[in-house]
C-alpha cells in the first residue's frame, strides 16, 4: 500500500457524494474512487446480514482497486459492516457513526432528533453510544424511508417530499428538540425541506465534514496522505444506470460529472464467494 493510493467511498447511491465532495474540498490533492451501488439501493430497510453482504463486496471491488483506505459513506452500512470491516480488511476503513456522535458531543445538547433510515435506528449504534458518553440525554429517533428513494429520484425539491418530510418530523416539533442529526449521508440533500419542517432554531448536524476531517488526521497520523504533487483524479462506479447517477450528481458536486465519466459495474451477490475474499498480501 502507497501513500500516493487512492482513497475509496461507497454507499447505497449517490448520498455518499456528500461526504466525497467535502473530502475533495479538503484533501483536493488525494485521488479518490466512488462506488455508488444503486442497483441494491435502499440499504435502510435490508437485513444485517444482507448489508454486511453489500459492504464486503464494495469493499471488495474497492480494494481490487488498490485503494489505500475505505470510507463506508454511509451510516447504515457503517452500523453493521464497521466493525466487522475493520478486524478483516487490511487497510484502514472509516465509517460515519464517529463523526455523527463527536458532532453531538461537542456541542452540548442534551435534547437531540435522530433522523435515519429504520435499519440504523433499530441496530441502536447511535443511541446506544450517545447514552454511554451522556446518561441524561433525550434521544428522539425518528424512521425517513422515503427519504433516499426520493432523493434518488431527483425529487427533492417535489411537493410530495415536503408533504412526506413534515409527516415524518412534525411530532419533533412537540418535543423542542436543539438538534436533528442528519444520520444518513442522503439526508443533508433535504436540508432545506428539513429545517424548514423543524423550524429555524433546530440546528442540523451533518456527518460528512468531521467525517472528512477524520479521514485527514488519519492520513496524517498513518503516513499515508499523497505526496505527489500531480493532479487528482476522480472515478465514479455505479451498479445501475450511469447517466441517471450523472445527473443527480451533477446536483450534488460543483464539478459536472458526464455518464461517460462513470463506469458501470457488477457486484458478485454469490455469498459462497465471501470465502474468498479479503485474502491480500
Amino acid at each position: 500500500m502507497q501513500s500516493d493510493s487512492p482513497i475509496g467511498l461507497f454507499d447505497s447511491g449517490v448520498g455518499g457524494l456528500t461526504v466525497f465532495h467535502e473530502l475533495s474540498n479538503l484533501l483536493p490533492n488525494e485521488d479518490l474512487i466512488y462506488l455508488g451501488d444503486s442497483a441494491r439501493l435502499p440499504y435502510g430497510n435490508k437485513s444485517p446480514a444482507n448489508l454486511l453482504q453489500y459492504a464486503n463486496e464494495c469493499s471488495s471491488f474497492l480494494l481490487e482497486r488498490g485503494v489505500k483506505l475505505i470510507i463506508i459513506a454511509c451510516h447504515t452500512a457503517s452500523c453493521y459492516a464497521l466493525e466487522s470491516l475493520k478486524k478483516t480488511l487490511p487497510i484502514p476503513v472509516i465509517g460515519m457513526i464517529p463523526a455523527g456522535i463527536e458532532l453531538i458531543q461537542q456541542s452540548n445538547f442534551q435534547n437531540v432528533a435522530l433522523l435515519a433510515t429504520e435499519s440504523t435506528i433499530r441496530s441502536n449504534v447511535y443511541q446506544r453510544a450517545l447514552s454511554k458518553q451522556n446518561p441524561s440525554i433525550q434521544v428522539h429517533s425518528v424512521a425517513c424511508p422515503l427519504f433516499v428513494p426520493l432523493i434518488e429520484e431527483g425529487l427533492s425539491h417535489h411537493g410530495l417530499t415536503q408533504l412526506i418530510a413534515t409527516h415524518y418530523l412534525h411530532p419533533l416539533k412537540f418535543q423542542s428538540i436543539e438538534a436533528a442529526l442528519l444520520a444518513c449521508t442522503h439526508y443533508p440533500l433535504l436540508q432545506q425541506v428539513i429545517q424548514e419542517v423543524l423550524g429555524p432554531s433546530v440546528q442540523l448536524l451533518k456527518p460528512a465534514s468531521r467525517c472528512a476531517n477524520n479521514v485527514r488526521n488519519l492520513l496524517l497520523e498513518s503516513g499515508l496522505a499523497k505526496q505527489s504533487t500531480k493532479k487528482a483524479s476522480k472515478v465514479f462506479f455505479t451498479t445501475e444506470s450511469p447517466k441517471r447517477f450523472a445527473t443527480l450528481a451533477n446536483l450534488f458536486l460543483d464539478l459536472p460529472i458526464q455518464s461517460s465519466d462513470i463506469d458501470l459495474v457488477a457486484l458478485p451477490t454469490n455469498k459462497l464467494e465471501l470465502n474468498k475474499k479479503f485474502k491480500y498480501s
